[in-house]
């Protein structure tokens, strides 16, 4: 059995061993493997409730059991992380199978926590190396790349690729991305650092690509990267999807845009005889879909294509190099900007000292052991090597950190945008809703209250006649009396009458102390409260303003868990202690910021001869030293004021008496 970190992967294995393969992630998935609300990773017993399904977890499906004596056969292991590892070896344990971790530790490590090849050569001991190349066409570069592996020597596999005639000087970013839009051929990959780098060279090569009339730029639809996609146009999705048929970081030729935005896609660069084709609905283009001319290392590794470009900037680690310029059967050329072949050179070698591969802590701590190995425990030497050491692995780390919060920042961003059109039409249906029950219960108000403010006048003019009656018969003389009591008794039976009608037809008559236009006021309100099609009216407001609280509430779940899955569980509660927003987009420029700070204090120690880079060091130390102190002493000051003046303001109302 065959399984790799990633879908995409399994995918490329199926197609190049022709044996079935699927992700590590969906098999330990399962056998009841979760990551619970909090970031946990978990695990269900036969039994209990699946939270993604709501049912009972029956155990693993049939295709998915292992037995005793199988082999496992993990490709690209490099990018396995660890979670998933103990889960992956968890599993085969309980059934006695057995585990082989096939990879490369010089490519990029896992999105998480890595190393796990090389604990796992640690624990087990038993490695074997396969260093025969088999994917280069030219042998004298498949040499090339053993040793850009290695990257103990890096100028001379400078020199052996310019050599090979794979360097291309340029005298600016522009001119480079130019110079590969121009000659960007299907079947090549163009791997550069940045995920904002991705996205310029993807919509230069686009617009190169419109112009020879090679994609159709009248019907498009718009990507996660917010660039338009149109028929004849390579692009990548970005989430497995079972349903479509669709797995990360997959590639795929645009044959056609239907009128509501979704594609029709054919698979590109599988290496299967018949490519499968699929439809992408228009949601998922937007929000997981985008240009894939140009992507980052973490997008190319483990793709072969016929040739590649690879962008070489300060952004770019060893294991970037190494990744992009491994991708091309044929050829694999680097871009270089730079004045000339030594500036080049220099970067290059820069670039190789950026090691983002997951080799393990024992190849770090060997790696700076042997930078100090023969000089003295103490002195200046052993000073600035440590610290050299250290600013290296922070370098790393912030670089891995880059790598990832720049991923984030485009789920991020993909995310806010789908809620809030979501939010946006849950408003709309909501306003809609509010406008149609005003405009029911106005309706039939007007009516009922029209009715009642004619019937209820009829009362006080019928009323009025009476008393009117009433003040002629005391002022009859004696032959008009019997006159004017016919009268009274008329007009009695007349208020009696009405007043009947009007009882029976809306439940009261309206008073003699109060006004009728506030009587018939409230036998509209009353009239349209019980009436069907206020009702429901205003029974479907209140479902459109719950379903948009529902929404709400559930837009902040996927914002919570998507955190959680980008900084983790304790992070993400601190964040929500401190009301503080994710912001990768922030994290990465902070990240490579202290990148940015490592190397400028490396290149200071470098510039000095040893013993006066060891005083530098330690007076920069000291004066770090002393302004924390600083710094501590006046936050300290501050509270102590504060404090005080809390005091004095409960006492204050006690001074005066």
């Amino acid at each position: 059995r065959v399984v790799a970190p990633t879908l995409r992967a399994a995918q490329v294995a199926h197609d190049e061993l022709g044996v079935p393969a699927t992700s590590a992630a969906a098999l330990v998935h399962a056998h009841g493997w979760r990551w619970n609300d909090d970031g946990v990773w978990t695990r269900l017993t036969p039994g209990d409730t699946d939270p993604e399904t709501g049912r009972a977890y029956r155990g693993p499906a049939e295709d998915a059991r292992l037995v005793r004596g199988e082999r496992v056969i993990v490709d690209e292991a490099g990018m396995l992380d660890q979670d998933t590892a103990i889960a992956l070896l968890t599993v085969t344990a309980e059934a006695g199978a057995t585990v082989a971790l096939v990879g490369d530790r010089a490519q990029l490590a896992a999105v998480g926590r890595g190393g796990v090849l090389d604990m796992a050569a640690q624990l087990r001991g038993r490695t074997f190396d396969m260093a025969e190349v088999h994917r280069f066409t030219d042998p004298a570069y498949a040499e090339v790349t053993l040793h850009m592996r290695d990257g103990d020597q890096p100028s001379e596999v400078f020199d052996q690729l310019a050599g090979l005639g794979l360097i291309r000087l340029h005298d600016s970013d522009d001119e480079a991305r130019e110079h590969i839009a121009q000659r960007w051929q299907d079947g090549e990959a163009v791997t550069v650092s940045t995920n904002d780098e991705a996205r310029t060279v993807n919509a230069r090569i686009r617009e190169e690509r419109v112009a020879r009339g090679e994609v159709d730029d009248c019907r498009t639809a718009t990507g996660s990267d917010g660039l338009p996609i149109g028929s004849g146009d390579v692009i990548q999705t970005r989430k497995n999807s079972t349903s479509i048929g669709v797995a990360n970081r997959q590639n795929w030729l645009v044959q056609g845009v239907e009128q509501d935005g979704a594609l029709r896609v054919r698979e590109a660069g599988s290496g299967r005889k018949r490519q499968r084709t699929v439809r992408l609905p228009a949601e998922y283009v937007a929000e997981h879909a985008h240009l894939s001319y140009a992507a980052t290392a973490y997008g190319v590794q483990g793709a072969t294509v016929t040739g590649s470009h690879t962008i070489l900037t300060d952004a770019t680690s060893a294991a970037g190099v190494y990744v992009g310029m491994t991708r091309g059967r044929e050829q694999n050329l680097l871009h270089v900007v730079a004045e000339s072949q030594e500036q080049a050179r220099e970067q290059f070698i820069a670039a190789m000292a950026r090691d983002r591969a997951d080799r393990g802590l024992t190849d770090a701590t060997e790696r700076a052991a042997d930078a100090v190995r023969g000089l003295v425990d103490e002195g200046p030497v052993r000073l600035v090597q440590t610290e050299r050491a250290r600013l290296t692995q922070i370098i790393e780390r912030a670089e891995q950190q880059t790598a990832v919060f720049e991923e984030a920042a485009v789920r991020f961003a993909a995310q806010k945008q789908a809620h809030q059109v979501e939010a946006e039409e849950h408003a709309e249906l909501v306003t809609h809703a509010k406008a149609l029950a005003e405009h029911t219960r106005n309706t039939v108000t007007a009516e009922v209250e029209t009715r009642a403010r004619t019937e209820g006048q009829e009362l006080v003019e019928a009323r009025t006649h009476l008393h009117t009656a009433r003040d002629a018969a005391r002022a009859a003389r004696f032959g008009r009396r019997r006159t004017a009591a016919r009268n009274i008794n008329a007009a009695e039976e007349s208020v009696e009458k009405i007043e009947q009608h009007i009882t029976q037809t809306w439940g009261t008559a309206p008073s003699l102390l109060r006004p009728v236009s506030e009587w018939a006021t409230k036998i509209a309100t009353e009239h349209a409260d019980a009436h069907s099609e206020v009702q429901a009216a205003e029974q479907a407001l209140s479902d459109a303003e719950a379903a948009r609280k529902h929404t709400a509430r559930r837009q902040a779940v996927e914002r919570d868990r998507l955190t959680v899955e980008v900084y983790g569980a304790e992070q993400a509660r601190q964040m929500r202690g401190t009301f503080r927003t994710s912001n990768p987009r922030a994290d990465a420029e902070r990240a490579r910021k202290r990148a940015a700070e490592a190397r400028r204090v490396i290149a200071k120690l470098d510039a000095r001869p040893v013993a006066e880079a060891a005083e530098w060091l330690t007076q920069r130390r000291e004066q770090q030293r002393a302004e924390h102190e600083a710094l501590q002493a006046r936050q300290e000051a501050l509270t102590r004021r504060n404090v005080g003046l809390t005091r004095t303001g409960r006492e204050g109302p006690g001074l005066g008496l």
